[in-house]
């Protein structure tokens, strides 16, 4: 277990991180990054991050932290089985493994929500799930399918506006770039609008001249935008207060 102090967005608050295993059967074990405030007061609410295609990599470990140092008990889950990487092709390999197997994809993550679940301090009412792209994709699942997250967080992931939401009791709020090649803004107003006939808290956001990717990798990502970002960031803060109070 690392304790360290954190310093993100100009915020700086003790973090106490750790890898752990929240899943292992005969086959395999799941290994994921948690991160947790030092001083963890009982029933704080849950979050799992789900990463982009390229895999577990520090990215999503400071965006742990940085939601651990804002009162969360934030485990980064891992899609890959330990694979990592910064190559577009072995990245869409990757992403088409899991895309070809969704139940074994379901497994892992109903995993970490149980994991949650189980972990001194942490309120298994109050959990959401953030993702990224190939990520933001799975946060929609978890909401689409009523798996046990109040609120899904969604970063220029995937979703289809004709897809039955009537199981769905969680709240949305997507962050999307207005000059993304593979989500049109057609189809991101679309959603917005089904949203909108269903109960609850959802916010459709479209960044203008922003990118897919603009929230992520910020040391070597071309199309990242610190504008854009913190104000998702700031969106999704209040987003999940209130979502999780």
């Amino acid at each position: 277990m690392k304790k360290f102090l954190i310093l993100y967005y100009l915020i700086l608050a003790p973090v106490i991180t750790q890898t752990v295993i929240y899943h292992k059967d005969d086959q395999n074990q799941i290994n994921g990054y948690l991160a947790l405030p030092e001083n963890i007061d009982q029933n704080i609410p849950g979050i799992i991050l789900i990463h982009e295609w390229w895999g577990l990599n520090d990215d999503i470990r400071k965006k742990a932290d940085y939601f651990a140092s804002q009162g969360y008990a934030a485990l980064a889950v891992d899609l890959y089985n330990g694979e990592n990487t910064v190559e577009p092709v072995k990245a869409r390999k990757l992403a088409g493994n899991v895309r070809n197997n969704m139940d074994e994809a379901f497994t892992n993550l109903k995993a970490a929500l149980e994991y949650l679940k189980r972990q001194p301090g942490i309120n298994s009412q109050k959990l959401a799930s953030i993702g990224w792209c190939f990520g933001g994709g799975w946060s929609y699942q978890l909401a689409r399918n009523n798996l046990s997250v109040k609120a899904s967080v969604i970063y220029y992931g995937r979703f289809n506006p004709k897809d039955d939401l009537k199981k769905m009791r969680t709240n949305i709020i997507g962050h999307f770039a207005k000059e993304d090649r593979g989500i049109s803004i057609d189809s991101v107003k679309e959603f917005e609008a089904v949203l909108k006939t269903h109960n609850g808290n959802h916010n459709i956001y479209i960044y203008p001249n922003t990118t897919h990717g603009f929230a992520s990798r910020p040391s070597d990502n071309p199309n990242f935008d610190k504008s854009a970002s913190d104000l998702a960031l700031k969106r999704t803060l209040t987003f999940l207060k209130k979502s999780l109070d």
